[in-house]
Order: structure tokens, then sequence, then C-alpha cells
């Protein structure tokens, strides 16, 4: 398994998706100077299609925003506002699919040309498909207004290709529920959970099958024959942060320790450990964002008694477990079951 090296300050996004950034200040009254004042973004960069923007940047530019409009929540309304162009070729290639299965799979192949801060990953689980995020690095506080400007993006681009259908049937967040969120749960015709393991849409699989209202498939190949030759230019990012997260899962119930991970990694623990604090993040928080992911799917979606979920979270008694619940959420297992 080979990681590759890679700065934090490349990790960067299509400098294009600063323009609904844009539209929805200039709605409010706030001048592009006034936006980006103190970021470090150069004016005009996003006119220039291979323009990329770091995610220190990014940050800043969200954190101005939100400061400015005193809106936390702007990242619905920024998805709402992320026009076509705003994905380039991709956006195309995916519009003018065949089905939404293709379109899909298009995504996830070519996400890095628009984005190396996140990945996506696509599989079908159940009666479910699932599309899901992976964090590159940390994302921090820039988690909630990405990952939900993200999600209202594919939710409008899903009315423009399935017209009358509603896309998704659960949302899924890997952080805490937000303050604001109250007053946007009406808004929202889908159960959405918090403090998951990982943020996913998910949908009934069978409509994987359903054809796109722009379907054309010379469109579509001449859209992704272009994104090919995109991503050709774009660095990988190493995935590390997967491949941890992946073993851990792996072994559900007997969660390994830093040392056997890296040694699956075929690196020291410490050279794990700096690679992690690099990419914004430490072995034990990694470690303690899926054990709360994996126990609030199992407290919400699931009749299993709490000495079962400890067990399979590998905790030696309930008691621990309930410790490190109430310290992760603020409330104890049975309280949050409700």
């Amino acid at each position: 398994m080979t990681i590759l090296k890679m700065n934090p300050e490349e990790y960067a996004v299509s400098a294009e998706y600063l323009i609904p950034f844009m539209e929805v200040m200039k709605k409010r009254g706030f001048s592009e100077e006034q936006l980006l004042d103190g970021t470090g973004v150069r004016r005009g960069c996003w006119r220039e299609a291979k323009s990329r923007v770091s995610a220190t940047l990014l940050r800043r530019v969200a954190r101005r925003a939100v400061m400015l409009t005193n809106e936390p929540w702007l990242g619905w309304e920024l998805g709402a506002a992320t026009p076509l162009s705003s994905h380039g070729f991709l956006g195309y290639a995916a519009m003018s699919s065949e089905t939404l299965g293709d379109a899909i799979e298009l995504a996830v192949k070519f996400f890095r040309i628009r984005s190396t801060l996140i990945q996506l990953e696509s599989f079908v689980e159940g009666d479910w498909a699932v599309l899901q995020v992976n964090e590159m690095l940390s994302l921090g506080d820039l988690a909630p207004l990405l990952t939900e400007s993200l999600f209202s993006s594919f939710h409008f681009m899903g009315l423009q290709m399935l017209p009358e259908v509603e896309l998704f049937g659960e949302l899924r967040f890997s952080y805490p529920e937000p303050d604001y969120f109250q007053r946007l749960r009406p808004l929202i015709p889908v159960p959405v959970y918090f403090d998951c393991a990982y943020s996913q849409m998910r949908f009934p699989a069978e409509r994987l099958q359903y054809r796109l209202r722009f379907a054309d498939p010379r469109l579509s190949r001449l859209a992704e024959v272009q994104c090919e030759q995109e991503l050709a230019h774009i660095k990988a990012p190493p995935p590390l942060l997967g491949q941890v997260r992946r073993i851990i899962l792996a072994r559900s119930g007997r969660f390994p320790g830093v040392e056997e991970v890296a040694s699956e990694l075929h690196m020291s623990s410490r050279t794990l450990k700096r690679k992690l604090q690099q990419l914004g993040t430490s072995y034990q928080t990694l470690l303690d964002d899926l054990r709360k992911g994996l126990a609030v799917e199992y407290l919400s979606q699931s009749r299993r008694s709490v000495d079962d979920i400890a067990a399979a979270l590998g905790y030696s008694d309930a008691s621990n477990f309930a410790r490190a619940f109430r310290r992760w959420t603020g409330k104890s297992p049975s309280d949050y079951r409700g």
C-alpha cells in the first residue's frame, strides 16, 4: 500500500466554486471586496478555468461569509446557487448520462478534478444506494458548510435530471447537529441524522436505473473525455484518512491501536501520527469519530441493547461506553435513544 506525499496546502477546490459565494453575498448587499478582504484570494481567479483555491483560503472565505452574514447555515443556499457550469465538464458529463447510476459513477470517478478536499464513494447497501463523502484531510469547522453545500447542490441537480422525483431518502452527517439546524429541519423532506460515521446521501437503489432527462450519450462521452484529460493533470491526494478508517472498521469489536494500523500501512506509528497531524487530525480522533458514528447508528436505527452496543464498540462494559457517549454528545445512550 503506497502513501503518496502531498503538502496540505495542495488540497484544493476549483476556484469556480467561489462564484456561488459571490452570488449569495451579492444578494445580501456585500461586494466581492468585502467578502475577500483579508482572505488572500486573488480577485477574478474564478474566471480562470484551471485556477484552484487551497483548503486554507477556502476556509477563510467561508468564515468571512458566515461572519458577514451571521448565517452559519449558508451552505444550503450555496448549494442551491451552484449552477451546472460551476461543476465544469464533470457537471455536463453527469447531466447527459444515460441513468442516475451512470451519473454517480462519473461523479465518483472524476470528482478529483473539482476538489481534492474530499473523495466521493458510492455503493449499494441492502435496498439503499449510498453516495458517501470521505474527507481527504480534516475539514474541521469547514465540514458543515462544505458538506451541506455539496448535498444541496446535488439535490438541485437531481431536480433538473429527474423532475418530480425526490432523489434522496435519507441524509447522514458525520458532525454534531448544528444549533441552527432546528430551523431548517421542517424544510428538508427526508430523515436527517448527525454524529454518523460518515456523511452520506441515501436513496432507494432502484433509482440508479432511472433514465435522466437530458440523457445524451454523445455529449456525455465528449465531456467525459475532457474530464479524463483534466484528471491526468491533477495530483492525487494520499487516501490516508480513508485507509485508516477502513482498517479500524474492518476490526469492529476489536479496534486496533495506532501501532497495528501503522504496521498495516507499512510505516512506523510515529510516521503515521505525524502524517495525521499534517492532515489536521489524530488517530484517537478518527477512532472516537468512528465509534461515535457507529454508536449513533446502532442507537437510532436498531434495537440492540446498550450492553450489546458497548461490546460491539470494544468497551469492556456499558458504563465505560455510556461515559464516552455522554462526552461525545452530551447525552446518555438511553436519553439519546429516547
